[in-house]
């Protein structure tokens, strides 16, 4: 296959969604290309407004919030796994609000306690933050949460 006609396949491949160079790269590798194909078809995707490394970072960040509910440690691993430099990670994920983030978190930690309603309350609490902790949020604003949640929710006497 031609320089031509891979750079027409990698357009359709990223216009269909947002697309980061790694994910591009291995689409034109399982295409049959050669590095140096490779490397062209990306430049020429680059200078189209076809491919963003950082525009991609900034969509698939806040997707996986709002969408998933992931956490920003959850995010930053997906996004290093696809070889997103470091600064478009930080920059998109300094572009979800703390607010935002905060509560997202707080709905998810109260929908798993009323999943686990009826159990010991510290075994709520641990189940709850290793819930939440695997979904990629921060163990400290985590236990924050789920103690504030003990506190107002079921006092012990």
């Amino acid at each position: 296959m031609n320089v031509d006609e891979l750079t027409e396949k990698a357009r359709r491949y990223c216009a269909y969604r947002e697309r980061c160079t790694r994910e591009v790269e291995d689409k034109l590798h399982r295409l049959g290309s050669d590095p140096e194909q490779a490397a062209r078809v990306i430049r020429t995707l680059r200078s189209e407004g076809f491919l963003d490394d950082k525009r991609f970072a900034e969509l698939f960040a806040r997707s996986k919030f709002e969408h998933n509910q992931w956490g920003r440690i959850k995010i930053r691993a997906a996004l290093l796994a696809k070889n997103v430099p470091e600064e478009h990670i930080s920059t998109a994920l300094a572009s979800i609000d703390g607010k935002s983030y905060r509560d997202t978190l707080k709905a998810l930690a109260r929908k798993k306690t009323q999943e686990l309603k009826g159990r010991d309350s510290s075994d709520v609490s641990a189940k709850t933050a290793a819930h939440c902790i695997r979904k990629g949020y921060e163990a400290e604003l985590v236990w924050d949460i789920v103690k504030e949640m003990g506190a107002g929710s079921n006092p012990q006497p």
